[in-house]
């Protein structure tokens, strides 16, 4: 009885062993057989954690873009206010200049180069700051920019496209950068997306970059471009460019009328003079 007892608790101990083994075995295929399926998971898990990451990078973003919207729109009403404070100077009687001490009469020398007629050197003036821009009139128009350095003073007329200022478009007096193109044309950059500007707008110079004196006409609207992020106005120039004899230099601009003596701020009509 006790034999026959031992025989088969040793015969369950032996199936049992027998059991584990092959289940073992059986794991160990089972995982090999799912390491595929696993990593499938896996990867698509990370995925799509790298998709919500991203999400939230993006939310993040647009947050930030709009905190900067909010700073760009302060400065624009801060630019605003500027306009109307320049507005109400009213720097000019007239469309005639006299001399002032902060214009200079300059004249052309030469061109810089014989096959380059949009630099010219200018007759200098010691009181010139060195490496400091100033705006260049002809015949109350805007012209170009000179420019003080080691040598001659060098004058950039608006038909090079390293002549640029600040101006103002239309009546609403849109805000952007002026750029030459050739000795009839210049474009405007930097123009917000959201203006209206026109074909025929006028555009003068707007002073805020302490290059010219503000209203200073530039030219007129021949064409509106939309970019991504701005606009750009092409516009057909008043200056000519082309025949630089005399210019009257911007040696400071002013922006408070009280500075301004009205009565002798007249330049002549004919820069010939």
């Amino acid at each position: 009885m006790k034999n026959s007892k031992f025989i088969f608790f040793s015969i369950l101990i032996l199936a049992t062993l027998l059991l584990l083994k092959q289940e073992e075995s059986f794991q160990n295929k089972f995982a090999q057989l799912t390491l595929p399926i696993k990593e499938s998971y896996l990867n698509m898990s990370n995925s799509i954690q790298g998709s919500i990451d991203k999400y939230l990078y993006q939310a993040d973003s647009i947050e930030q873009l709009q905190k900067e919207n909010i700073v760009l729109r302060k400065y624009l009403y801060q630019q605003k206010i500027n306009i109307n404070r320049l507005e109400q100077l009213s720097l000019y009687s007239e469309q005639k200049f006299d001399l002032h001490k902060s214009i200079l009469r300059v004249q052309t020398i030469s061109y810089k180069k014989l096959n380059d007629f949009s630099q010219i050197y200018l007759t200098q003036n010691e009181e010139l700051e060195q490496d400091k821009i100033y705006g260049l009139i002809q015949k109350n128009v805007a012209a170009g920019i000179a420019i003080k350095e080691d040598g001659p003073l060098k004058g950039i007329l608006i038909s090079n496209p390293e002549c640029q200022f600040s101006t103002f478009i239309g009546d609403k007096k849109t805000p952007g950068i002026a750029k030459g193109i050739d000795a009839q044309s210049m474009e405007v950059n930097f123009i917000p997306k959201w203006s209206k500007v026109n074909i025929g707008d006028k555009v003068i110079t707007s002073g805020l970059d302490n290059i010219f004196l503000p209203d200073i006409p530039v030219g007129v609207v021949t064409k509106i471009i939309t970019k991504s992020t701005y606009k750009t106005a092409i516009i057909k120039t008043y200056a000519d460019v082309l025949h630089p004899n005399f210019f009257y230099l911007v040696k400071e601009v002013l922006h408070k009328a009280e500075d301004i003596n009205i009565s002798k701020i007249k330049l002549e009509n004919n820069a010939t003079h």
